[in-house]
């Protein structure tokens, strides 16, 4: 890989940043496309944020940025305006520079709908769901999975409030059907037992030693579990749940599909999805 002093820089705002493949599976679009260019990490804690985007502001070789756990709906309120998709997500992971003025879009959603149905063959129309988590990447998955017909959506989150919270946008935006719980909640295992589809959100399962997020007893044979973790590739929650008979799916797809969208939002140009595939399978082998 090479580049200039004249190269766009993009960047991933996180925290943390360290085990993202973005910039292996980026900075191989960037080469395919023979641009001159280069994607980096950020680490930044919440408080520095709104400093991060003044920033980026006052790069005259700004490229693009991503946004990841934990920055997805504080970056919502950074930006100068908004996709149509990013104002119905109410998150962003994706900046595009336009005319000096920072525009936030939102990838995750259509990413994440592409890679379940071909790595699950999975349709969600009428589709019961549990959705563990209630942060940026819960919203955008939730309102994916609501406008694409699934019903009923149950969030299941820590803390019951912010899951109920969810749930109220997801039925006031798009007045799906949808319930918000907490993990104690007496009424979560017959929710994750009755669904069809279980979505991990959550950060739990990033570190080698992490447990899964929920009782793994609770999952029913020929269920379709997603774990949006793509690293480690298989997770706690995906071992236990394949062991169950489950169908599982990492967030490997997700990665890859939202990238693609952020690099042509950035570029106009259609990246090499080959080129940025290959690159996030010799990452993780």
């Amino acid at each position: 890989m090479s580049f200039t002093a004249a190269a766009k820089v993009f960047i991933l705002f996180g925290d943390p940043v360290a085990h993202s493949l973005s910039p292996v599976m980026q900075n191989a679009a960037l080469q395919a496309a023979g641009i001159d260019g280069l994607y980096i990490p950020w680490r930044v804690q919440s408080t520095d944020l709104p400093t991060a985007f003044e920033s980026i502001r006052r790069m005259e070789n700004f490229g693009g940025a991503n946004v990841t756990i934990p920055h997805k709906e504080q970056a919502f309120t950074l930006v100068d305006t908004l996709t149509p998709e990013a104002a119905a997500v109410g998150a962003i992971n994706t900046v595009v520079s336009k005319d000096g003025r920072l525009l936030g879009a939102n990838t995750d959603g259509p990413g994440f709908i592409r890679s379940l149905h071909e790595g699950a063959d999975f349709l969600p129309r009428g589709k019961p769901v549990v959705i563990l988590g209630a942060g940026g990447a819960a919203r955008a998955v939730a309102v994916s999975l609501a406008g694409a017909g699934a019903a009923p959506i149950v969030i299941i989150n820590r803390t019951a409030e912010r899951a109920q919270s969810l749930t109220e946008f997801i039925h006031g935006t798009i007045g799906a059907t949808a319930l918000g719980l907490g993990l104690d909640d007496p009424r979560t295992p017959t929710s994750v037992r009755d669904c069809a589809l279980v979505v991990n959100t959550t950060s739990v399962g990033l570190h080698p030693t992490d447990p899964s997020p929920i009782d793994p007893h609770l999952l029913q044979p020929g269920v379709v579990v997603y774990d949006l973790i793509y690293r480690p590739r298989e997770t706690a929650l995906l071992r236990e749940a394949k062991r169950r008979g489950c169908r599982v799916v990492g967030g490997l797809g997700m990665l890859l599909y939202q990238g693609a969208l952020a690099f042509e939002l950035w570029t106009g140009i259609e990246p090499s999805e080959a080129a940025m595939r290959q690159a996030l399978v010799t990452a993780v082998a």
